[in-house]
C-alpha cells in the first residue's frame, strides 16, 4: 500500500537482494517501488511518477543509460533525478553516465548514509522543481487564456512564446511560430527594416522601450491586421535587456471604423459645403427674381403663378436649412 505523504522511490535492479536492501535503508521515509529490469522501469517510472529513482547500470536487457537516456528524453520524466549505481568506477563510465542524464553516481557496495544523504537532497530539489513548473504551466495558463496577443521575442529576433489567441489572431498552430523571427514572418515587407531597427536599439538600451505603438502585421494567409502593441523588457542576470514580452490586441475593426467615420466626415462635410454654397444660394436668388417678377407683374394669372414659385422656394429654403443644422449638428457630435 502506498502512502500518499511519503515520497516515492523507484530502485531499479537485477538483483531482488540489491532492491530489498535498498528498501532496508529508506523504507522509513520514502515509499519504495521496485523493478527489476529496464522494461519495467521505464513503465513504473511513467505511472508511478517517483521523486528519486535509483537505477544500477549493469542490467541483462537495458543497460542503467539506455534506460537513463530514455527517461531524460521523455516529457513525463526528464525531470526525475536519476541516481546510477555502479561497480563500475572508471572515469569514462562516469562520463558515460553524465552524458545520459544521470543526476548523481554511487559505487557498490552502497554506503547507507551516502544513499539517504544523496537522495534526501535530490528530493528537496525535485520538490523545488515542481513548484517552479506548476507555477511556470499556470503563468502560461494565464497567458494562453489572456484576450490579448502574446509573444516573446529574444534579442535574435525569434519568437519563443505565443499564446493562444496570438496563435487564432495571426492564423497559426499552436507551434508553428515558435523560433520563427517575427520580423520576417509577421511584419509587412516594407515596414520590416524599420521595425527591426527600432527592436535592435530597444534591446541594446540605445531607445527607451515604448509604450505602445500601432503596427501592421501579416496573417498566415496573407491578410493584414492592425495591432496596438505594448511593450515589457525581460533582463538577464547583467539586467540587460534580454527579450521583449510584446502583448497586443487586433484594433483592425477600430481602424477600419475610423476611417469610414472620417470619409464619412468628409462627404458631409463636403454635402455641406455645397448645400450653403450652391443649392441655399442659388434658392435664393431664385427667389429673389421671383418676387422682383410679382411686383412687375401686372396681369392677375401671371401673379398667381409666380406666387406659388415664392411659396415653393421658400419652403425649399426652409428644408435646406434644416438639413444644413441636422448636418452641422451630426459633424459636432462626430468631433466629440
Amino acid at each position: 500500500m502506498i502512502r500518499s505523504d511519503f515520497d516515492r522511490v523507484l530502485v531499479v535492479d537485477d538483483e531482488p537482494a540489491i532492491v530489498d536492501l535498498m528498501e532496508l535503508y529508506l523504507k522509513s521515509d520514502y515509499e519504495i517501488i521496485r523493478a527489476y529490469n529496464g522494461k519495467e522501469a521505464l513503465e513504473k517510472a511513467r505511472s508511478e511518477k517517483p521523486s528519486v529513482i535509483i537505477l544500477d547500470v549493469m542490467m541483462p536487457d537495458m543497460n542503467g543509460y539506455e534506460v537513463c537516456k530514455v527517461l531524460k528524453t521523455s516529457v513525463e520524466t526528464q525531470f526525475i533525478p536519476i541516481i546510477m549505481v555502479t561497480a563500475l568506477s572508471g572515469k569514462d563510465e562516469k562520463i558515460k553516465g553524465l552524458e545520459s542524464g544521470a543526476d548523481e553516481f554511487l559505487s557498490k557496495p552502497v554506503n547507507r548514509l551516502e544513499l539517504v544523504t544523496r537522495v534526501k537532497s535530490l528530493t528537496r530539489i525535485k520538490h523545488l522543481q515542481d513548484r517552479i513548473l506548476a507555477e511556470r504551466n499556470y503563468a502560461y495558463q494565464c497567458i494562453d487564456v489572456a484576450g490579448v496577443v502574446m509573444l516573446v521575442v529574444d534579442r535574435e529576433q525569434k519568437i519563443n512564446l505565443v499564446n493562444r489567441t496570438g496563435n487564432e489572431s495571426l492564423g497559426y498552430d499552436e507551434f508553428e511560430l515558435i523560433g520563427q523571427n517575427m520580423f520576417e514572418v509577421l511584419v509587412l515587407p516594407e515596414d520590416r527594416e524599420k521595425e527591426k531597427e527600432i527592436f535592435t536599439n530597444i534591446i541594446s538600451g540605445k531607445i527607451e522601450t515604448p509604450s505602445s505603438n500601432d503596427m501592421k502585421m501579416l496573417k498566415k494567409n496573407g491578410e493584414t491586421i492592425i495591432v496596438n502593441w505594448s511593450y515589457s523588457p525581460m533582463y538577464d542576470s547583467e539586467e540587460k535587456i534580454d527579450a521583449l514580452i510584446c502583448s497586443g490586441k487586433d484594433i483592425t475593426e477600430l481602424r477600419m471604423k475610423d476611417e469610414l467615420l472620417l470619409s464619412m466626415k468628409e462627404m458631409k462635410e463636403s454635402f455641406s459645403d455645397m448645400l450653403h454654397q450652391d443649392l441655399l444660394g442659388s434658392a435664393s436668388n431664385i427667389q429673389e427674381y421671383a418676387k422682383v417678377l410679382l411686383e412687375q407683374e401686372t396681369k392677375p394669372q401671371n401673379e398667381v403663378y409666380i406666387q406659388k414659385i415664392v411659396e415653393n422656394i421658400s419652403n425649399m429654403i426652409e428644408t435646406l436649412e434644416n438639413a444644413s443644422t441636422y448636418l452641422e449638428q451630426q459633424l459636432d457630435e462626430q468631433a466629440k
